[in-house]
């Protein structure tokens, strides 16, 4: 059953690609359904103690992609997106992630990997992370940058914890979920990147299965 969920998710996860790409209204069913598909898949697979931050992490997810879902409506509508939508999806992926830190944790971390983990995400950071900020001080005032920096940094230890589980597809998801939010925020804050979108959707869903997958026992 978790595998016939999974292969269901990731096909409904392309047509949302597809649609992401075409501005096609279906994003706002598949976007969502992909996540309750996973979620499905997670509450069938054996994910010993990591199970319950495992499904609290994914239902974060579907509460974030559902906000984010009203701040890309309002962005068609009006030209500028409100804040509300956008800063619930912020907490929501936040709160996210702060599940998957507890369930990689509770799954077993290994030094070398966390090293490793640990220079890709400053290495990242140094990149980013700075226009990032200076971008969201610029939109919304120190408050939001703060919040965004609040979240970089959970990110952040969410990438470092998941390299540490040494199991790869989660690392890799991990590392996903870093490409992903980077790539959103880049796009939010400091300029539009070329099929940032499509990118930002395909790097998510990825992430969020792989991560799922790795902390299968």
């Amino acid at each position: 059953m978790t595998v016939a969920l999974l292969v269901l998710a990731g096909v409904v996860a392309v047509t949302d690609w597809f649609a992401v790409s075409r501005r096609h209204r279906v994003e706002s069913l598949a976007k969502p359904l992909t996540l309750v598909l996973l979620i499905a898949a997670a509450c069938f697979a054996d994910l010993g103690v990591t199970k319950p931050w495992v499904i609290a992490a994914l239902m974060f997810g579907l509460l974030g992609d559902v906000a984010l879902l009203f701040t890309d409506e309002s962005l068609r509508r009006e030209g500028a997106g409100s804040q509300g939508p956008f800063l619930l999806g912020l907490i929501s992926f936040l709160l996210g992630h702060l599940a998957y830190v507890i369930a990689f944790t509770r799954h077993g971390l290994h030094p070398v990997q966390l090293l490793a983990g640990g220079l890709v995400v400053a290495g990242a950071a140094a990149l980013a992370v700075p226009r990032v900020l200076h971008g969201a001080r610029h939109d919304g005032g120190s408050r939001l940058a703060v919040l965004v920096g609040a979240y970089a940094a959970v990110l952040g230890v969410m990438t470092v914890l998941g390299f540490g589980t040494a199991a790869v597809p989660t690392a890799i998801g991990a590392l996903l979920f870093l490409t992903s939010d980077l790539t959103l925020a880049w796009g939010r804050y400091v300029q539009a990147l070329l099929r940032g979108p499509v990118i930002v959707a395909v790097t998510y869903h990825a992430a969020q299965a792989l991560i799922l997958i790795g902390l299968v026992r």
